[in-house]
């Protein structure tokens, strides 16, 4: 069997050595490579590399959150857990309102270590994705000319105070999220550009993307976060998430464009779909797009419960529901781009 490809490098330090050699071995296998270090100074010497993911500090380690401070200058795109023991509950707190992840709680258990650790680390990556595309989005509104930006400035900071209120609202109930939708946003924009959807009916599809699970949040953690098949019942509630959605963006007048996009995204191309069993072109074009950028994402990206499937297997899934669940020519624009993607002959989207 092919190893697996590591990809990083998680730091552990504690002056204690029994804890390094044993999350060391616990550890051994996963896609990154553990770094012991004893002391402060080997920490941060680790810290410098590129390929450092995680930094796993011990309570034993003193000033605990100084050290995390130091190694998040070092590298900002450092995330950190604790190693603590029952006598360690005021510092947990204090290092959760720091940044912390998770704790690991003596005496070490490797094989839940490994796996808070995989937690960790996803949190973490979906974390700097977010972080990348707000920097993204919060430069593409400062790319506006000076007059028009002196007229919408008030409007701008309440705007991106909203997407973060909102986004950090939704990664409270659901990790993944945050990455999702991002990728959701990208996709769907892609398939507008080569659609040659007009610039700002674009912007509302990205917008709306980006939203398109924000009704969740009113949506039960048993329900959302269910590794398995929905009971009718669990699927009726599900169902709810729509209508949730369009009470939060409505009241917000900037927001206001990409509702019905948010709305009726789980609308069918047959009718079929919900909340309001609209049909072919009743349903927004925005909608539309987002359904596939939506479903592709779900299929070909992993989740803690499953494996991504194959691309081609997912492209054939997409295609097979063109007509009933998707739009045909949407279906058809989508399938061109990825088939190209897939040979590696897709043309750079539009700015």
């Amino acid at each position: 069997m092919a190893q697996r490809q590591r990809q990083g490098e998680v730091i552990v330090l504690s002056p204690d050595r029994t804890v390094r050699e044993a999350l060391e071995s616990g550890l051994r296998g996963e896609r990154y490579q553990v770094v012991p270090a004893a002391t402060p100074e080997e920490a941060e010497v680790a810290a410098r590399s590129a390929s450092a993911e995680m930094a796993i500090i011990d309570s034993m380690v003193q000033p605990t959150i100084d050290q995390m401070v130091r190694l998040r200058k070092i590298n900002p795109a450092l995330g950190f857990m604790l190693i603590i023991g029952d006598e360690d509950a005021i510092l947990a707190v204090e290092a959760a309102r720091a940044g912390a992840y998770d704790f690991l709680i003596r005496p070490i258990d490797a094989g839940r270590s490994a796996f808070r650790l995989r937690v960790a680390l996803e949190k973490h990556s979906r974390a700097l994705e977010e972080r990348a595309y707000t920097v993204a989005l919060e430069e593409r509104l400062n790319n506006r000319t000076e007059e028009v930006m002196h007229s919408r400035d008030r409007i701008k900071t309440q705007f991106i105070n909203t997407i973060r209120a909102l986004e950090k609202a939704l990664q409270a109930k659901n990790v993944y999220t945050e990455g999702h939708s991002r990728r959701v946003a990208e996709k769907s924009v892609e398939i507008a550009r080569a659609m040659k959807v007009p610039r700002e009916q674009v912007r509302h599809i990205e917008l709306g993307a980006l939203f398109h699970d924000i009704g969740k949040i009113g949506i039960r953690d048993d329900v959302l976060n269910k590794p398995g098949r929905l009971t009718e019942s669990e699927y009726e509630h599900m169902k709810l998430h729509p209508i949730v959605a369009e009470q939060i963006l409505s009241p917000i007048e900037e927001l206001r464009p990409i509702v019905d996009i948010v709305k009726h995204e789980h609308e069918r191309w047959d009718g079929g779909g919900y909340p309001n069993g609209l049909q072919g072109t009743q349903i927004p074009l925005g909608s539309r797009l987002i359904a596939i950028a939506d479903a592709w994402d779900s299929m070909v990206f992993d989740r803690i419960y499953r494996k991504a499937l194959p691309h081609h297997v997912a492209l054939a899934e997409i295609e097979k529901n063109a007509g009933s669940q998707f739009d045909p020519e949407c279906v058809r624009v989508f399938c061109e781009q990825e088939r190209a993607r897939m040979r590696g002959v897709v043309a750079a989207p539009a700015p």
